[in-house]
């Protein structure tokens, strides 16, 4: 566990030199939200594309992994939807706050897990990381689109603009458009894998940045029974439903790992911008990604370890 925490540790320093360089008015509250949009909608794409499309998955249980990882998804958005009436009832909170529940419950942060992966299990292991945005990007994006059309009852959003939504969605274009690629048997050429390169580089440094500068410390315990739960949830139940759904699939050795990693990272915060477009409560989406973030610097080390996939 020791071997584990100290490989995550540049990630959680990195995310704690942009929430100083946040509070500090270093950089503007604009720069950073224009910084942030620059990660969301050209860098991380650009990884995800390139490691689907260039990626040799020959060897690589990606059906059974990708299909674990959906079921996951699935498995908790369904329980959540299900138990809404208690929920919300129990918890004291409406419909909108019960659909910032639901993503902070299930969405990952794309950033942070593709900053984890290569430190810990090495820059090979990436295109698992790939696997895993292929199949839960796209899923989350539309699942959530639909819960929050469903119970966000201030922003009814039509058919027609909720799934332009979702196909508009970076994340889910350059998944797909990855898949296909990958599909289409071509290989990249050389020029482009070192355009994606260069435009990539500096890309996981940049975006664990804006995550400590978007962290509210301050205000993280308000609504704290919702928030205590979107914590438990996301960083221990997801977890275990991955690792239950990864087992009966037969997914072991580093697809194991990754995919495992992939479930146990905090919520994603694409989270906030759809609840903020959406009629979510987008100030509770920021308080779960705060708590998880300070408390994902013992429950992914402790989940890893617990699993047998880290010492």
């Amino acid at each position: 566990m020791t071997t584990i925490f100290l490989a995550l540790l540049p990630v959680f320093i990195v995310i704690l030199v942009g929430f100083a360089l946040g509070r500090g008015r270093v950089i503007s509250a604009g720069q950073w939200a224009g910084l942030d949009h620059v990660c969301y909608f050209v860098l991380f794409p650009a990884i995800i594309f390139k490691e689907i499309a260039a990626a040799d998955f020959s060897h690589v249980p990606v059906l059974r992994m990708a299909g674990a990882m959906a079921v996951s998804v699935f498995l908790m958005i369904g329980l959540l939807v299900a138990l809404n009436r208690p929920l919300m009832a129990g918890l004291g909170i409406n419909g909108p706050q019960f659909t910032s529940l639901v993503q902070g419950a299930a969405r990952w942060h794309t950033f942070i897990a593709f900053a984890i992966i290569p430190l810990t299990f090495g820059a090979q292991a990436l295109p698992l990381g790939a696997v895993g945005a292929a199949a839960m990007t796209p899923l989350l994006n539309i699942l959530c689109v639909i819960v929050l059309a469903r119970f966000a009852h201030e922003a009814h959003v039509p058919p027609g603009p909720l799934l332009l939504s979702i196909l508009k969605n970076p994340f889910v274009v350059s998944s797909l458009g990855g898949v296909a690629w990958q599909l289409s048997g071509l290989e990249l050429p050389a020029m482009a894998l070192q355009v994606l390169d260069m435009i990539g580089r500096g890309a996981l440094g940049l975006a664990l940045l804006t995550v400590g500068a978007g962290l509210r410390i301050g205000t993280a315990l308000t609504q704290w029974r919702p928030v205590a739960l979107a914590v438990v949830l996301k960083l221990l139940g997801m977890p275990a439903l991955m690792a239950g759904t990864l087992w009966l699939m037969g997914v072991d050795g580093e697809a194991f790992a990754v995919a495992l990693l992939c479930g146990a990272v905090p919520t994603g915060s694409g989270a906030y911008v759809l609840a903020r477009r959406m009629g979510g409560d987008a100030p509770m989406v920021a308080n779960m990604l705060t708590m998880q973030v300070i408390a994902a610097a013992v429950t992914i080390p402790l989940v890893l370890w617990l699993a047998g996939v880290a010492r």
